[in-house]
């Protein structure tokens, strides 16, 4: 069985006062029977609180979402700190998922441990380098079945457990004695509609969800599109590879699933890892929502009405709402646009991430992209409006102030990738 070794050990950049560097590597693989072991890996380099953790990437064989929600927390804490948390050597195989869920515009990734060093001695300096991805390598390795894992004593609060099956089986009868055997709540229902009315009364941590009772996804879209229930892990338990390949025009997504058939142990060993992490996230963020559609008229209008919801969920005042509904609705048009173009088979993903601080939109379509670089570099100066005008009166040209409106109407604007991924924050005002 596969299993996950860390190493932790400092690298001092000479600085007056000297800086440090807190360095991780890792080797083998992050998934559901490693998690707890990668997130004791991370807790112990972060231990006494540095400014910047570079963790070896060059060794991990497959990261999983829940192990990728880790890596977003501990970005978080560092950034906190002023510090920086930097992802070296990562492969093309492990980082894809990454890059499909834009982490790769949220932490830099670096070629190598030298290139990591040499990024976070300039981010001292205040400069910011380039970060070229590492090179294609090997294919990951399968991935392998998980083993079962004990909750760690001390764990905390009761974990409360809802499985929404067709009917009673040997399946949900181990799931109810498991949870039982770890001191936690289970409610077991046969029905999507009473589930959503009995939600906030069983306020559950984790759903386990036959595919069977919620075939259109109206369940999941209802618990993640509601603040209060949207950090709510849902497993999804699908009975075949073809109802998992049954892809819907818009879809919200749950946190994971697995395809019957499948190894008990790699199930309660995915749903413990939840169990851990979901507590964990709710003191950090307040939502996530992942979404992806296909630049149809009806979807694009659900993506738009969806974005609004979320926000007006985050934010309270009237003046923000509007300036960041209009930036992700122009990040939306502009995938749909000129990511899409006429091609309705490609998707454009949007996924929100709601901390007590600000917003965060990423916005990615399967397009070629664009020179991003160029665009940029138009926005800081002083008659950049003035400058688009031109364009558009003198020139015959249409559009060309989307980039500009959404750097007006967001804090922070970024591209990754080849110009598909567009990252936006927006800032959360305190009430007094």
């Amino acid at each position: 069985m596969p299993k996950l070794t860390f190493k932790i050990q400092k690298h001092i950049i000479e600085r007056n006062p000297p800086e440090e560097i807190r360095e991780l590597a890792l080797k083998g693989f992050i998934d559901a029977a490693n998690y707890m072991k990668f997130e004791s890996a991370l807790e112990a380099a972060d231990s006494d609180s540095p400014r910047f953790l570079l963790v070896d990437f060059s060794r991990v064989n497959y990261i999983n979402s829940t192990g990728i929600s880790a890596l977003i927390r501990f970005n978080e804490a560092c950034k906190s700190r002023e510090g920086l948390l930097c992802l070296a050597g990562v492969s093309r195989s492990v980082g894809l998922s990454m890059h499909l869920l834009g982490v790769t515009s949220l932490i830099p990734f670096t070629m190598d441990m030298e290139s990591g060093r040499r990024h976070i001695a300039g981010f001292l300096d205040g400069n910011k380098p380039a970060l070229p991805m590492t090179e294609p390598a090997a294919d990951a390795a399968a991935r392998p079945a998980a083993v079962l894992h004990e909750p760690p004593e001390g764990s905390g609060a009761r974990a409360r457990v809802l499985v929404l099956s067709p009917s009673t089986t040997r399946f949900t009868q181990v799931i109810g004695h498991r949870i039982g055997k770890l001191q936690g709540d289970y409610h077991l229902l046969d029905n999507a509609a009473e589930a959503l009315a009995r939600f906030d009364e069983i306020g559950p941590d984790l759903v386990v969800l036959d595919e069977r009772c919620d075939p259109a996804g109206d369940f999941v879209n209802k618990v993640k599109a509601q603040k209060k229930r949207s950090l709510t892990s849902v497993i999804k338990i699908y009975p075949d590879k073809d109802a998992l390949s049954r892809e819907s025009e818009f879809k919200i997504w749950e946190n994971d699933y697995l395809v019957d058939p499948f190894e008990m142990q790699e199930f309660f060993a995915l749903t413990e890892a939840e169990l851990l992490r979901v507590p964990k996230d709710r003191k950090v963020f307040s939502q996530q929502v992942r979404f992806d559609f296909q630049p149809r008229p009806g979807c694009v209008e659900k993506a738009y009405k969806l974005s609004d919801l979320v926000i007006r969920q985050a934010m309270g005042d009237e003046d923000e709402i509007t300036s960041l509904y209009a930036a992700v609705k122009e990040g939306i048009d502009n995938a749909v646009s000129h990511g899409s173009g006429k091609d309705q088979e490609l998707r454009v993903e949007v996924n929100f991430l709601v901390d007590h601080k600000k917003v965060t939109v990423l916005v990615e379509d399967q397009g070629k992209g664009f020179d991003f670089e160029y665009y940029l570099s138009r926005l800081d100066r002083q008659d950049a409006f003035e400058e688009a005008k031109k364009r558009i009166v003198d020139e015959g040209m249409r559009g060309g102030l989307g980039i500009l409106l959404m750097s007006r109407c967001a804090d922070r604007l970024h591209y990754a990738g080849f110009g598909n991924i567009l990252r936006l924050e927006k800032n959360i005002s305190v009430k007094r």
